[in-house]
């Protein structure tokens, strides 16, 4: 069996015990990255030399650039008892292709085909085992794919397993939030927000998050990370959703007697959960909470107020 890792930095071992790896970079990396990605379909020459090799030298120069390459390429993973044409196979035209029916295996295939069923039902459906594929596929994902590699395309397939891997982990977030799992429903989003820290709808869901599980102070911090980060990003304020999540969490932590509406995003056809007033730590005195948490909210206020005015001209 040969297998290749996509994820990180391009490798291949041979055997089921992954012992032996090779990485492998350079224009013989790209030629197999490439087939890889496209496995079960072959590619005519003129096809992988435009995008792998675009506007190099002139035509002979890259062809032969092309066959070297292949030539190298076919001495590393078609070795031993493997007969050359097993893996890289040619169609009639003289295509080339990573073969669809040898023994490879593809950590993208496997990550994708792991999440797809997860992914292509609603969250009320979903069984244990789709859940399960949910949890495999994120595991696999140690890092964007092709991190070696600056090319037009392998960007663009990095863009699209990481929204795929996001996906995931979002679905993974609900799921979790419908069982009242929220500490897991936490690190999810936090998983997410490694990727995307621009992400506010995730800041949101943390801030909801945090405050089902009894984490007031945290929720209200949240919201200080996701404004600050804006503003220093994108030198934008908070949305009006934002804003307004975070004046009930605010105003349930200092009164202790409003309810916050918490709806999980993407979570339909359901009543909207209430979080239930959260009593006051028995060791504190209940006044010194109210006196404290009204003198943070009245900073945070005024941070907030002083952050979002536009700049002198």
């Amino acid at each position: 069996m040969l297998r290749i890792w996509l994820f990180g930095s391009l490798s291949v071992a041979h055997g089921v015990d992954s012992e032996g790896v090779t990485s492998i970079s350079g224009r013989c990396g790209s030629l197999l990255a490439y087939l890889a990605l496209g496995r079960g379909r072959c590619f005519s020459r003129s096809e992988l030399l435009g995008i792998l090799w675009p506007a190099q030298g002139n035509a002979s120069v890259n062809a032969g650039s092309f066959n070297t390459a292949l030539w190298r390429l076919r001495r590393i993973i078609e070795c031993g008892p493997v007969r050359c044409g097993d893996l890289i196979a040619s169609d009639r035209r003289g295509g080339i292709g990573l073969s669809g029916s040898a023994d490879i295996w593809l950590d993208t295939e496997e990550f994708e085909h792991s999440i797809a069923p997860g992914l292509a039902k609603p969250i009320e459906r979903l069984v244990d085992a789709e859940i399960d594929g949910l949890r495999k596929g994120v595991a696999l994902y140690k890092s964007d794919i092709l991190t070696d590699f600056i090319d037009d395309w392998a960007l663009r397939e990095r863009e699209k397993h990481r929204r795929l891997y996001l996906n995931a982990l979002w679905r993974l977030m609900q799921v979790a939030t419908v069982r009242g799992q929220f500490g897991e429903s936490i690190r999810h989003a936090q998983s997410i927000l490694d990727c995307d820290a621009l992400r506010e709808d995730v800041h949101r869901e943390l801030m909801r998050l945090f405050v089902l599980s009894g984490q007031r102070a945290q929720a209200l911090l949240q919201f200080e990370s996701c404004r600050q980060l804006l503003r220093r990003e994108l030198s934008i304020g908070p949305m009006r959703e934002t804003m307004d999540l975070y004046r009930q969490i605010a105003d349930n932590a200092v009164s202790g007697v409003q309810a916050v509406p918490v709806v999980p995003t993407g979570v339909t056809g359901q009543p909207a959960p209430w979080l239930p007033t959260l009593p006051p730590d028995p060791q504190t005195p209940r006044q010194q909470l109210v006196v404290a948490a009204r003198q943070y909210l009245a900073l945070a206020d005024s941070q907030l107020e002083l952050s979002l005015r536009p700049p002198p001209a």
